[in-house]
C-alpha cells in the first residue's frame, strides 16, 4: 500500500492563501446613478459593533464590492435625474413637485380672428397644471431568501480574530454589494414602466413571441423608439443626444443587423470614459449593460428589455445617508448582528421620458 494522503490524512493540513482572486460582478449601472445624485454610498466601518462592545478582526482585509466592476465616469448621466431632495432635519416625509400642462385647443386663423365690431369675452379661462411626489421611507438589507425577511449579518468574537480574511470586512462587502443590487433593481423595474413601449416590426406584445430569436433587436427597432422619443417631444442631453441602455444580447443582435455598420459611429469621449459604451446611432449613446431584465413569456421565450431614456426620468429624496445599524442583542458582546438601512426614495419624475424596448433572447 502506497503511503498518502488518503491512508495517513494524519500527517496532511489544508492551507488557505490570504491573495484574493477576482469576483466578475456587473457594474450596477443604475445603482451608480442613485448614489451619484444622492451621495448616498454605503461606507462600512472595519470595526463591528455597538459602541465599546465593538469586535475587530485579524487577517488579511477583504476587497470592496466595487472591486473589478466597470464604473461611471462621466456626468452626462447625472441629468437622469430631474430632481433630488436631501432633507437633513428638514420637516415632512413626502415632498410635491409641479409640472407645466398646457392646453390643447384650437390653432386656426379662422378661430382667432376677430371681426370688426366683434366683443372679445371678459369671461377667464383656467390653466393647467400636473404634480408629482415622493414620499421617502426607510429600506434595509440584507435579506433572508428563505425567510422572506430583512436579516442581519453576524459576527462571531472569537473566529473575527482567527480568520485568513477579516470578517469584518468581508461583511462589509457583501453589505456594500447588496445595497447596491437592491437601488439597481429597483431603479430597472421603474424604468421598465415607461408610458411607450416599442418592439422590433411584427410583434406587438411580449407574448407574440414563440420561439426564441424571434424579434431579435435591429436597427429599425432602435429606430421607431427614437422616432417614439420624438413625436412625444422627449428632450436630449446637453451633448444633443438621447441615452439607450440594452442588453448584452440586444447589443450583439443589433451589431448583426447589416444597417448597424453604415449608422453607427464611434464616440472618443465615451470610450475613453465608460467601459459600457458600445456606439453612437443617429442621435443616441448606445450602452450595454447587464443588469437589465429579461423574463420569459407564456411561451418560455425569453423578452429582453431595454431603455431609451431622455434627461429627467428620475427623482430622488433622502433623508438620511445609509449606514451600517448594530443589533443590542450581541450576546454579551460575543456577538455582533448588523444591517444596512436608509431613510430613502427613487421614484420616476415622468415615466413618458423613458421608451421600454423589447426583443427576444437569441435561440440556445
Amino acid at each position: 500500500m502506497t503511503i498518502s494522503r488518503l491512508t495517513l490524512p494524519e500527517n496532511f493540513f489544508d492551507v488557505t492563501s490570504s491573495m484574493l482572486l477576482l469576483q466578475p460582478k456587473p457594474q450596477y449601472l443604475y445603482a451608480s446613478l442613485f448614489k451619484r445624485a444622492l451621495a448616498a454610498s454605503l461606507n462600512v466601518p472595519m470595526s463591528l459593533g455597538l459602541n465599546g462592545r465593538s469586535i475587530e478582526s485579524n487577517g488579511q482585509v477583504y476587497e470592496s464590492a466595487e472591486r473589478g466592476r466597470r464604473a461611471i465616469a462621466d456626468s452626462l448621466f447625472d441629468e437622469l435625474f430631474a430632481a433630488r431632495f436631501v432633507m437633513d432635519g428638514q420637516p415632512g416625509h413626502t415632498v410635491r413637485v409641479n409640472r407645466p400642462k398646457y392646453g390643447s385647443t384650437t390653432y386656426t386663423k379662422a378661430s382667432r380672428k376677430i371681426a370688426k365690431g366683434a366683443s372679445i369675452s371678459t369671461t377667464p379661462i383656467n390653466i393647467g397644471s400636473e404634480q408629482t411626489d415622493i414620499t421617502i421611507a426607510t429600506y434595509a438589507g440584507p435579506y433572508d431568501q428563505e425567510n422572506s425577511r430583512v436579516a442581519p449579518y453576524a459576527i462571531d468574537e472569537l473566529d473575527a480574530g482567527l480568520g485568513v480574511h477579516a470578517l469584518t470586512s468581508m461583511v462589509g462587502a457583501h453589505m456594500q454589494d447588496d445595497f447596491d443590487h437592491f437601488w439597481d433593481a429597483v431603479m430597472i423595474t421603474l424604468a421598465n414602466n415607461a408610458s411607450t413601449t416599442v418592439r422590433p416590426a411584427g410583434m406587438s406584445a411580449d407574448n407574440d413571441a414563440t420561439v426564441a430569436g424571434q424579434f431579435p433587436m435591429t436597427y429599425d427597432t432602435l429606430n421607431r423608439a427614437e422616432l417614439s422619443a420624438d413625436n412625444a417631444n422627449i428632450p436630449a442631453f446637453a451633448d444633443g443626444y438621447r441615452v439607450c441602455v440594452l442588453t448584452p444580447t440586444q447589443v450583439s443582435q443589433l451589431k448583426n443587423d447589416g444597417q448597424y455598420a453604415r449608422y453607427a459611429k464611434d464616440h472618443p469621449e465615451y470610450n475613453a470614459l465608460f467601459p459600457g459604451y458600445v456606439t453612437t446611432i443617429n442621435k443616441m449613446h448606445v450602452f450595454k449593460c447587464t443588469t437589465l431584465d429579461t423574463a420569459n413569456n407564456g411561451s418560455s421565450v425569453p423578452i429582453h428589455k431595454g431603455h431609451l431614456m431622455g434627461p429627467g426620468v428620475f427623482m430622488g429624496a433622502m433623508a438620511q445617508k445609509p449606514k451600517v445599524r448594530f443589533s443590542t442583542d450581541d450576546n454579551y458582546a460575543l456577538t455582533a448582528k448588523l444591517i444596512w438601512s436608509t431613510f430613502a426614495e427613487v421614484e420616476l419624475a415622468d415615466n413618458r421620458f423613458v421608451t421600454s424596448i423589447r426583443t427576444t433572447g437569441n435561440a440556445a
